[in-house]
C-alpha cells in the first residue's frame, strides 16, 4: 500500500490521482465492552476514515495545486475559503487558523439503529428517538447527529471537485485487525459512501480473517467479491511452486535493491567482474539447488526471504572453504532451522491445540504420504485451528475450490506445509513430492485421497481435543464449533436435534 501510494504521487502531475494511506490499526476505537457493538464500531471507524481523508487533503493542498508555500504564488482567498468550509463539513475542527481532528466523534442511537436494520444504512435519515432510547443514548454515547450517506457523499464529491482531482485513491491497510462482525457493517457503509464517487478503494487484508459481506434474504450486505470489488491473492503471486520464473525474478530484484541501497559500488563491481547482468545477481550468491530451496522456504513472503538470505550468507562467510563460492543448501537449511525456531515455532508452541494439529498433519502428510501439498475438504476451511496455523504461517493456502470429476459435490482447498516444519525434522525437500496442484496428476478419486485429510482425520482430532462428542442418533462425532450445533444444537452430520 505504501509503495502504491509513492508510485501514484510520482505520477501525480500527469494523472491527478491523489492517494491517502490509512493504517486502520491506528483508528480502531476503544469502546467499553458494556456498550461496544459492531454497528457503533463501524460508524466510528468510518468517521475516522473521513477525518483521515480530510486531514490528508488539507495538509497537502499546496502540493495538490502545485504551489510552493515559500513562493509568492498561493491559492486564491476565494478558493481557500471554499476549501476551509468544505474541510470543516467532514469531521474536522477549525480554530481560525488551522484545522485539526475533532476531539471526539460521537455516535447517536439513530446511527446504530439505522445500521442494525437489515445491516443497512438508509440513504436519508428518518429515525426518531423515543424518550427511553434518548435517555439510554445520553448515558452511553454523547448524542450527535446521525449519518446521512447522501449528505456525506455530496460533501466528498464537492471536495474532490474543489481539489481538481481526477481520482482519489483510498488505501485501507490492516483491515483484518477489525472485528469480523464490524467488518461487514463498515464494508456496507463504505460501499454506499464511495460507489458513486471518483474514488478507488483498495483494501489489504488477510483472507481467512476477512469478512467483507454476507448475503441476506433480500440482498447482499457489504462488498461483494466480483461485483463491488475484485480480489487478488497476493500471497500466491510469488510462490515458487506456482510461478517459478516470476518468483525468481521478483526476489532477484528485491535482493538487488537491498544490496544497492547498502553498497552500490561494490555490487556494480561484482557484476562487472562476473560479466553478468542485474537480472542474475541472485545467482552470484546462491548455488542453483540452494536458490530453489530458499525460494521454497520463503513461501512468497519478502520478509522471510530477506531474513533467510542474511542468515544463510552469514553461515557461508563463517564456514565456507576455498572451493565454495556461493551459499550452499546446507547454509540455507541451517538458516531456515534457526528462523523457524525463533519466528514460528515459538509462537506455535504457545498454542498447544494448534501445535498438536500441526504435528498430526506433518505425520500424516510429510512422514506417511511424502508430500508437501495436501487437500482438505472446503467445509473444514473455516476451522479455527486451521485458520490459526495459517496465521502462524505454518500452513499456506495454495488454492481454493479444487474439485475433481470423480468426486462430484466435494470441493477441496489445497495447502502446503511450511518448509521449516519438515526442515526441522531433517527431511530433505528432494525426498518429498513438491509438485504444485496443477502438476500433481490427480487422475482419480484414489489419487485425491492419497494426499487429502478427510472426515476421519478431523473427527478423530476433534474428539481427542474435546471439541466433539458422539451423536446419539448417527454415532458420528459432532463438531461443537459447527454453526449447526452452536446455534440450534443440531448434529452437523445427520442434522438431528441432540440437546
Amino acid at each position: 500500500m505504501r509503495a502504491l501510494s509513492e508510485k501514484l504521487l510520482d505520477n501525480f502531475k500527469e494523472k491527478k490521482y491523489f492517494p491517502i494511506y490509512i493504517d486502520l490499526r491506528r483508528i480502531i476505537p476503544l469502546i467499553p465492552k458494556e456498550i461496544e457493538s459492531p454497528e457503533s464500531n463501524a460508524i466510528l471507524i468510518f468517521k475516522h476514515i473521513l477525518q483521515e481523508i480530510s486531514i490528508n487533503c488539507y495538509t497537502n493542498v499546496n502540493s495538490i495545486f502545485g504551489y510552493n508555500p515559500f513562493s509568492d504564488k498561493n491559492i486564491s482567498q476565494q478558493k481557500t475559503d471554499k476549501l476551509f468550509e468544505q474541510f470543516s463539513k467532514i469531521y474536522l475542527e477549525f480554530d481560525g487558523t488551522t484545522f485539526r481532528k475533532s476531539k471526539e466523534l460521537s455516535i447517536s442511537e439513530e446511527e446504530t439503529n439505522s445500521l442494525k436494520t437489515s445491516a443497512l444504512l438508509s440513504v436519508t435519515p428518518s429515525a426518531t428517538l423515543s424518550a427511553d432510547s434518548d435517555k439510554k443514548t445520553r448515558s452511553e454515547f454523547k448524542l450527535g447527529s446521525y449519518i446521512s450517506i447522501l449528505d456525506v457523499t455530496n460533501e466528498m464529491e464537492n471536495l474532490i471537485s474543489l481539489l481538481e482531482l481526477d481520482r482519489l485513491f483510498i488505501l485501507l491497510d490492516e483491515w483484518s485487525e477489525i472485528g469480523t462482525e464490524t467488518q461487514i457493517h463498515l464494508a456496507e457503509i463504505i460501499k454506499k459512501m464511495f460507489a458513486a464517487l471518483k474514488v478507488t478503494l483498495k483494501i489489504a487484508a488477510i483472507p481467512n480473517r476477512t469478512n467483507l459481506g454476507i448475503r441476506t434474504d433480500s440482498k447482499f450486505v457489504g462488498l461483494e467479491d466480483g461485483g463491488d470489488i475484485f480480489g487478488y491473492p497476493l500471497d500466491m503471486r510469488y510462490v515458487f511452486e506456482v510461478n517459478k520464473t516470476q518468483t525468481r525474478d521478483f526476489f532477484n530484484d528485491l535482493l538487488l535493491k537491498h544490496l544497492n541501497s547498502h553498497d552500490n559500488q561494490s555490487i556494480n563491481k561484482l557484476l562487472e567482474e562476473n560479466k553478468t547482468q542485474n537480472s542474475n545477481v541472485i545467482n552470484l550468491f546462491l548455488a542453483n539447488v540452494a536458490l530453489n530451496e530458499i525460494l521454497v522456504a520463503s513461501a512468497g513472503i519478502p520478509r522471510d526471504f530477506i531474513n533467510l538470505f542474511i542468515n544463510s550468507y552469514d553461515r557461508f562467510i563463517i564456514s565456507h572453504t576455498s572451493n565454495a563460492k556461493r551459499i550452499s543448501v546446507k547454509n540455507v537449511r541451517s538458516a531456515n532451522l534457526e528462523w523457524y525456531e525463533t519466528d514460528k515455532k515459538e509462537q506455535i508452541d504457545k498454542n498447544p491445540i494448534e501445535k498438536q494439529l500441526l504435528t498430526e498433519i506433518v505425520q500424516e502428510v510429510i512422514e506417511r504420504k511424502k508430500s508437501i501439498h495436501f487437500l482438505i475438504p472446503e467445509k473444514y476451511s473455516t476451522n479455527k485451528h486451521i485458520q490459526k496455523l495459517i496465521d502462524l504461517r505454518a500452513l499456506h493456502l495454495r488454492k481454493s475450490g479444487y474439485s475433481h470429476k470423480d468426486h462430484s459435490g466435494v470441493s477441496y482447498n489445497v495447502y502446503s506445509i511450511d518448509y521449516g516444519c519438515y526442515n526441522s525434522l531433517n527431511i530433505a525437500k528432494s525426498q518429498l513430492d513438491s509438485s504444485a496442484i496443477d502438476n500433481m496428476n490427480l487422475k482419480d478419486l484414489r489419487d485425491i485421497r492419497r494426499i487429502s485429510l478427510e472426515d476421519s482425520f478431523f473427527q478423530r482430532f476433534l474428539m481427542n481435543i474435546g471439541e466433539a462428542f458422539s451423536c446419539p442418533k448417527c454415532r458420528k462425532p459432532i463438531d461443537t464449533n459447527h454453526l449447526a450445533y452452536t446455534k440450534q444444537k443440531m448434529c452437523n452430520n445427520c442434522f438431528e436435534i441432540v440437546a
